[in-house]
Protein backbone atom coordinates (compact mmCIF):
# COMPACT_ATOMS: atom_id res chain seq x y z
CA UNK A 1 0.00 0.00 0.00
CA UNK A 2 1.11 3.46 -0.71
CA UNK A 3 2.58 5.85 1.80
CA UNK A 4 0.53 8.49 1.32
CA UNK A 5 -2.88 6.35 1.71
CA UNK A 6 -1.05 4.78 5.03
CA UNK A 7 -0.64 7.98 6.43
CA UNK A 8 -4.45 9.03 5.49
CA UNK A 9 -5.35 5.94 6.73
CA UNK A 10 -3.51 6.37 10.32
CA UNK A 11 -4.48 9.99 10.77
CA UNK A 12 -7.86 9.55 10.48
CA UNK A 13 -8.15 6.47 12.81
CA UNK A 14 -6.60 8.99 15.42
CA UNK A 15 -8.67 11.47 15.04
CA UNK A 16 -11.89 9.28 15.40
CA UNK A 17 -10.61 7.84 18.47
CA UNK A 18 -9.71 11.11 19.83
CA UNK A 19 -12.90 11.65 18.95
CA UNK A 20 -14.93 8.79 20.45
CA UNK A 21 -12.75 9.39 23.80
CA UNK A 22 -13.89 13.14 24.23
CA UNK A 23 -18.13 11.71 23.55
CA UNK A 24 -17.01 8.99 26.54
CA UNK A 25 -17.14 6.18 24.38
CA UNK A 26 -15.91 3.18 26.44
CA UNK A 27 -12.19 2.31 25.83
CA UNK A 28 -13.23 -1.55 25.22
CA UNK A 29 -15.68 -0.37 22.39
CA UNK A 30 -13.20 2.40 21.08
CA UNK A 31 -10.42 0.00 20.68
CA UNK A 32 -12.75 -2.35 19.10
CA UNK A 33 -14.04 0.10 16.80
CA UNK A 34 -10.58 1.25 16.14
CA UNK A 35 -9.38 -2.25 15.08
CA UNK A 36 -11.75 -3.09 12.99
CA UNK A 37 -11.21 0.36 10.99
CA UNK A 38 -7.77 -0.53 10.67
CA UNK A 39 -8.34 -3.90 9.41
CA UNK A 40 -10.60 -2.99 7.25
CA UNK A 41 -8.66 -0.56 5.17
CA UNK A 42 -4.92 -2.07 5.88
CA UNK A 43 -5.13 -6.25 6.87
CA UNK A 44 -8.33 -7.03 4.68
CA UNK A 45 -7.39 -6.94 1.04
CA UNK A 46 -3.84 -8.66 1.85
CA UNK A 47 -6.42 -11.50 3.34
CA UNK A 48 -9.05 -11.56 1.08
CA UNK A 49 -6.40 -11.72 -2.03
CA UNK A 50 -4.36 -14.62 -0.19
CA UNK A 51 -7.65 -16.76 1.50
CA UNK A 52 -10.69 -15.69 0.01
CA UNK A 53 -11.34 -13.80 -2.88
CA UNK A 54 -13.05 -15.51 -6.19
CA UNK A 55 -12.01 -12.41 -8.26
CA UNK A 56 -8.99 -13.59 -10.15
CA UNK A 57 -8.30 -9.70 -11.10
CA UNK A 58 -7.85 -8.72 -7.39
CA UNK A 59 -5.36 -11.35 -7.15
CA UNK A 60 -3.36 -10.45 -9.68
CA UNK A 61 -3.25 -7.05 -8.73
CA UNK A 62 -2.02 -7.90 -5.42
CA UNK A 63 0.71 -10.25 -6.64
CA UNK A 64 1.75 -7.66 -9.27
CA UNK A 65 1.84 -4.98 -6.42
CA UNK A 66 3.99 -7.74 -4.17
CA UNK A 67 6.11 -9.56 -6.55
CA UNK A 68 9.01 -8.56 -4.96
CA UNK A 69 8.45 -10.54 -2.24
CA UNK A 70 9.62 -14.26 -2.59
CA UNK A 71 6.76 -15.85 -1.95
CA UNK A 72 3.97 -14.16 -4.43
CA UNK A 73 6.59 -13.91 -7.41
CA UNK A 74 5.67 -17.60 -7.89
CA UNK A 75 2.49 -17.58 -8.91
CA UNK A 76 2.58 -13.94 -10.61
CA UNK A 77 6.02 -15.78 -12.69
CA UNK A 78 3.07 -18.69 -13.55
CA UNK A 79 0.44 -16.45 -15.15
CA UNK A 80 2.99 -13.70 -16.87
CA UNK A 81 6.55 -15.37 -17.02
CA UNK A 82 8.47 -18.15 -18.47
CA UNK A 83 9.78 -21.47 -17.01
CA UNK A 84 12.98 -19.94 -16.31
CA UNK A 85 11.66 -16.76 -14.04
CA UNK A 86 9.39 -19.69 -12.11
CA UNK A 87 12.63 -21.55 -11.69
CA UNK A 88 13.88 -18.50 -10.24
CA UNK A 89 10.66 -17.60 -8.27
CA UNK A 90 10.96 -20.87 -6.80
CA UNK A 91 14.96 -21.13 -5.60
CA UNK A 92 14.15 -17.39 -4.10
CA UNK A 93 11.68 -19.11 -1.90
CA UNK A 94 14.11 -22.31 -1.00
CA UNK A 95 16.85 -19.77 -0.37
CA UNK A 96 14.68 -17.01 1.36
CA UNK A 97 12.72 -18.66 3.81
CA UNK A 98 14.24 -21.27 6.91
CA UNK A 99 11.00 -23.04 7.84
CA UNK A 100 11.97 -26.98 6.45
CA UNK A 101 8.02 -27.36 5.07
CA UNK A 102 8.23 -24.24 3.29
CA UNK A 103 11.54 -25.54 1.47
CA UNK A 104 10.66 -28.93 0.59
CA UNK A 105 6.83 -27.97 -0.51
CA UNK A 106 8.76 -25.68 -3.14
CA UNK A 107 11.71 -28.05 -3.39
CA UNK A 108 8.89 -30.62 -4.40
CA UNK A 109 7.51 -28.30 -6.93
CA UNK A 110 10.77 -27.24 -8.73
CA UNK A 111 11.59 -31.20 -9.31
CA UNK A 112 8.53 -31.29 -10.86
CA UNK A 113 8.60 -28.24 -12.91
CA UNK A 114 12.11 -29.79 -13.76
CA UNK A 115 10.45 -32.87 -14.91
CA UNK A 116 12.43 -34.69 -11.79
CA UNK A 117 9.51 -36.72 -10.23
CA UNK A 118 11.78 -38.81 -8.04
CA UNK A 119 13.13 -36.03 -6.57
CA UNK A 120 9.71 -34.12 -6.11
CA UNK A 121 8.96 -37.18 -4.25
CA UNK A 122 11.88 -37.25 -1.93
CA UNK A 123 11.44 -33.62 -0.78
CA UNK A 124 7.47 -33.89 -0.76
CA UNK A 125 8.28 -37.04 1.93
CA UNK A 126 10.25 -34.66 3.87
CA UNK A 127 7.66 -32.17 4.14
CA UNK A 128 6.57 -32.58 8.52
CA UNK A 129 3.51 -30.57 8.32
CA UNK A 130 -0.49 -31.55 7.15
CA UNK A 131 -2.06 -31.31 4.43
CA UNK A 132 0.81 -30.12 2.48
CA UNK A 133 2.85 -33.36 2.25
CA UNK A 134 0.03 -35.61 1.73
CA UNK A 135 -0.99 -33.06 -0.95
CA UNK A 136 2.51 -33.36 -2.63
CA UNK A 137 3.22 -36.57 -1.98
CA UNK A 138 0.04 -37.59 -3.99
CA UNK A 139 1.16 -34.53 -6.74
CA UNK A 140 4.24 -37.00 -7.19
CA UNK A 141 2.88 -40.23 -7.15
CA UNK A 142 0.39 -39.00 -10.09
CA UNK A 143 3.55 -37.55 -12.13
CA UNK A 144 5.55 -40.92 -11.51
CA UNK A 145 1.95 -42.73 -12.11
CA UNK A 146 1.36 -44.36 -9.63
CA UNK A 147 -2.11 -43.77 -9.63
CA UNK A 148 -3.13 -45.94 -6.60
CA UNK A 149 -0.77 -44.32 -4.12
CA UNK A 150 -2.19 -41.03 -5.34
CA UNK A 151 -5.31 -41.70 -4.93
CA UNK A 152 -5.04 -43.22 -1.49
CA UNK A 153 -3.89 -40.04 -0.04
CA UNK A 154 -7.05 -38.54 -0.75
CA UNK A 155 -8.42 -38.87 2.29
CA UNK A 156 -5.23 -36.70 3.99
CA UNK A 157 -6.75 -33.99 1.96
CA UNK A 158 -9.44 -31.66 3.75
CA UNK A 159 -9.87 -29.16 1.43
CA UNK A 160 -11.82 -30.01 -1.38
CA UNK A 161 -10.21 -28.34 -3.93
CA UNK A 162 -6.90 -30.22 -3.20
CA UNK A 163 -8.42 -33.89 -4.24
CA UNK A 164 -10.11 -32.25 -7.21
CA UNK A 165 -6.47 -30.79 -8.07
CA UNK A 166 -4.82 -34.55 -7.36
CA UNK A 167 -8.16 -36.25 -9.62
CA UNK A 168 -7.54 -33.86 -12.46
CA UNK A 169 -3.61 -34.19 -12.24
CA UNK A 170 -4.57 -38.20 -12.36
CA UNK A 171 -6.96 -37.70 -15.31
CA UNK A 172 -4.21 -35.56 -17.12
CA UNK A 173 -1.85 -38.50 -16.75
CA UNK A 174 -4.10 -41.10 -18.30
CA UNK A 175 -5.21 -38.54 -21.05
CA UNK A 176 -8.96 -38.72 -19.59
CA UNK A 177 -10.14 -35.59 -21.02
CA UNK A 178 -13.62 -35.47 -19.57
CA UNK A 179 -12.94 -36.48 -16.36
CA UNK A 180 -9.84 -34.03 -16.43
CA UNK A 181 -12.50 -31.14 -17.60
CA UNK A 182 -14.25 -32.07 -14.65
CA UNK A 183 -12.13 -32.84 -11.96
CA UNK A 184 -10.38 -29.52 -12.96
CA UNK A 185 -13.47 -27.32 -12.93
CA UNK A 186 -14.46 -28.16 -9.83
CA UNK A 187 -11.01 -27.58 -8.08
CA UNK A 188 -10.63 -24.22 -9.68
CA UNK A 189 -14.49 -23.70 -8.36
CA UNK A 190 -13.90 -25.09 -5.09
CA UNK A 191 -10.59 -23.06 -4.43
CA UNK A 192 -10.26 -19.02 -3.18
CA UNK A 193 -7.69 -16.50 -3.26
CA UNK A 194 -4.04 -17.01 -4.57
CA UNK A 195 -4.61 -20.33 -4.87
CA UNK A 196 -7.35 -20.25 -7.16
CA UNK A 197 -5.38 -18.12 -9.12
CA UNK A 198 -2.95 -20.92 -8.99
CA UNK A 199 -5.29 -23.16 -10.46
CA UNK A 200 -6.77 -21.85 -13.04
CA UNK A 201 -3.29 -20.65 -14.74
CA UNK A 202 -1.88 -23.99 -14.14
CA UNK A 203 -4.93 -26.61 -14.86
CA UNK A 204 -5.79 -24.30 -17.85
CA UNK A 205 -1.93 -25.04 -19.50
CA UNK A 206 -2.59 -28.74 -18.84
CA UNK A 207 -6.11 -28.21 -20.75
CA UNK A 208 -3.92 -27.01 -23.90
CA UNK A 209 -2.04 -29.89 -23.81
CA UNK A 210 -5.59 -31.80 -24.87
CA UNK A 211 -5.68 -29.46 -28.46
Amino acid sequence: MQLWKLTFIYLFAIIACTFLLLMDVPKWQTFILLFLYVFLFTMYPHFNALLWTKNLKKVERFLEANRHKALYAYPYAIANQTIAEQKAALHKIITTYKQPYVKHNYASILAILENNYDQALSEAKQIKKEPFKSYMVAHSEAYLGNFEKAEALLTNLPEKWMSSSIKSLISFKKQDEENFKLHSTNAIKQARGIQKYLLTHSLQEMEEKFR
